[in-house]
Order: structure tokens, then sequence, then C-alpha cells
């Protein structure tokens, strides 16, 4: 984490927006923590005074879902630690969590440490979820370093063979772990025998091109594996929060499942929210080649209606930062990298797609961006 600035700033006459209310206040802050809200604050002779009049005053922005200079064992994004988070401040974004990736013959430890080294040139603040790939039993207790890390959550995957892969046996086991040891779960839904057979289908029919890409993750693999992990999370008695819905059924499914007391969140993602798969008929679809794919034309009014209703908890981006060239190397979907950019547009596109038309509160985009 960055260290917080020992200067002393004052915002004046702005509107001060929180999760709860929007008000008009003044706002001081002493060594990057705030010390006081109200009116008339007195100002030293050393104070940075900042006139916010007319102006929005929101917390900084939290983007809860991100892969900077991500490395997958297949392919790598050109960016590093600091032009990524450089971006996110450009677009308001104050902290990143990111993913420390277990990768073979590491230990969690290891990995963790690894990742740190990587993130030293970040421009603003940031934390780790783990991504635990390599855990046969008897080695559960690991875990207990994340703790001590500062990185008490881990990413588990129902798809992707062979390298992040983890079968039900082996999730209900970690969860199992992690519920033992207060450590969080979050997991990336997908069918992985659906989304197998998809693809070799289209494969064998040689429909390999990009605009087929969303035909190859269909829907259904994403639903049941959210059901399916919901049913596991409740029989280890863990938390558990379900990344990148891009459903509004994986989110009923969530909500059903907090309604009857499972400890449940969820996230959906701007590309979600404002793209269909239509996109993938158009000039470019190598565009929108990510994981899970862009869906049917009804979906973002279904998302944006649960999300308006409190059912999303978070809105991330799952920003991967690769190159038009990366993306257009061959027109395969089975050979591209999937992912989109987004860091700096997460908190103008919810803005404009959100308040500005009035789907949400400016308190509620802060609930959904900041907490």
């Amino acid at each position: 984490m960055k260290m917080p600035t020992t200067c002393t700033l004052l915002i004046q006459n702005g509107t001060l927006v929180t999760p709860e209310t929007a008000t008009e206040a003044d706002l001081l802050i002493q060594a990057g923590r705030i010390k006081a809200v109200g009116h008339g604050l007195p100002a030293a002779h050393d104070t940075v005074v900042v006139d916010a009049s007319d102006c929005y005053v929101l917390p900084g922005v939290i983007d809860a879902h991100t892969h900077i200079a991500l490395d997958t064992g297949v392919y790598r994004t050109p960016d590093d630690w600091f032009a990524g988070t450089r971006a996110a401040a450009c677009g308001g974004v104050t902290t990143v969590v990111d993913f420390a990736t277990q990768f073979a013959d590491q230990s969690v430890r290891e990995a963790v440490e690894a990742r740190l080294e990587e993130a030293k040139s970040a421009a603003i603040d940031y934390a780790f979820h783990v991504m635990i790939t390599d855990l046969p039993p008897g080695r559960e207790g690991e875990l207990a370093h994340l703790i001590d890390l500062g990185t008490p959550s881990v990413k588990l995957y129902t798809t992707y063979r062979p390298n992040y892969y983890a079968d039900d046996a082996t999730i209900l086991r970690l969860m199992n772990a992690c519920a033992d040891l207060g450590i969080s779960p979050l997991v990336h839904c997908e069918n992985d025998a659906l989304v197998t057979a998809q693809t070799e289908a289209l494969v064998a029919a040689g429909e390999i091109g990009w605009r087929h890409h969303g035909r190859s993750r269909p829907a259904l693999a994403e639903q049941e594996a959210v059901q399916r992990v919901l049913f596991l999370a409740q029989a280890a008695d863990c938390p558990l929060h379900v990344c990148h819905c891009s459903t509004a059924h994986s989110v009923a499914l969530v909500v059903e499942a907090r309604d009857a007391g499972q400890a449940v969140t969820c996230e959906t993602c701007p590309q979600y929210l404002l793209l269909d798969n239509t996109v993938y008929e158009g000039d470019e679809p190598w565009r929108y080649v990510l994981q899970p794919p862009l869906r049917d034309p009804r979906e973002p009014e279904r998302l944006w209606t649960l999300v308006e209703a409190g059912a999303v908890d978070l809105v991330v981006t799952d920003h991967c930062d690769y190159t038009k060239a990366q993306k257009t190397a061959q027109d395969d979907f089975t050979r591209t990298p999937g992912g989109l950019p987004g860091l700096e547009t997460l908190l103008p596109l919810t803005y404009t797609y959100g308040v500005a038309q009035g789907r949400m509160t400016l308190p509620q985009l802060v609930a959904l961006l900041s907490t």
C-alpha cells in the first residue's frame, strides 16, 4: 500500500456524497485521513484549500477486480503497475484489488511476496486476492499465512483447464479450510464441461472466428456453475463472492441464496451493463473476446434492474490490458487473449449511464464503487 500524504487539505463548498446521503459541507483531510466534516472549518497557513463549488466530492473509487500486469502462463499483458494505476487514478480510482497468482511449485506466501515486489511502482493503493492453483490435500494450513500477509481472500475457478481449474472436490475442500480460517473465497463461475463441449463443436464446424466467441461460453454454463458453487459454499458454511455476473439469472440465484440466510455477495461489470452480443457481428469483434462473453441484448436492462434494486454488491471492471496487436494476431477466438481494459472508465461510465440516466442516485453509486 502507498504511504498517505502528510499535507493538510481543505475541500470547501462541495457536495459530499456518502453511501447514505449527499450534503453540502467542507472536508478537512490531514495525513491522508478525514479529520473533520462541517461548515466554516478553519485552515492553517500551510493548508491546501480547494474550492469545490458546484462539484461533487466523492470517496475514492475502489476497483475490486483488476488484472494489472497479468501473466496467465499463456498470455501476458504489456502494462506495468505504474501505467495501470496511473490510468486508474486519472479515472478517480484510488484503490485496486488485483490478484497474486500461485504459479506451479509456489507456496501461497511466495505467490503474494512475488506480486508485492511487482507492485512496488503502483501510484495508488492496492490489495490482492490470491489465486490458488496448487494446494493439494494436506497443505490447506498454508492458507493461514494469508491472514498475516494481509490478503485474506482467495480466488477459485470452475473453468480454465489446466492452469486455474478446480474440480468440485477441491473447491469444497478449500471452502472448508477457508471457513475454518476466516478467509473469503471468490469464484469465477463457468461450467467447464459445457464450455469445452461447445468450443469443441464450434472448432469441429470450422467456426473459430472472433464473431463466434460468445457462443463458446453459453449463459447456462455460468448459471449452472453459480448454482453449484452456492450449494458447495452452503455445505461448507463458508462465505462466497461470485465474480463478474453477466446474466440477471446469475444475480437472482445469489439473491435467492442471500434471502435464505447464506453469506454471499456478487459483482457485475460495465461491459455487461452496456454491451451485448450483437457486437460480435460488427466490424471489430476481437475487442469483445472476454470471459464471460457478452450476452443477449435483453440482459443489460435486466442487470440494470437488479443493480437499481440493490441486488448487486459491486460494479468492477475485470480490467485486462492487452494490446490491439495481441488481440488481432489471429481471427481465432481459441487463440485470442480474453479481457477488456476499463480502469480509467469505471467511474465515468457508471455515472453517465447510471446516475445521469436516473437509474441510481449518487449515494447508490458510492455504495457500489467505494464501499
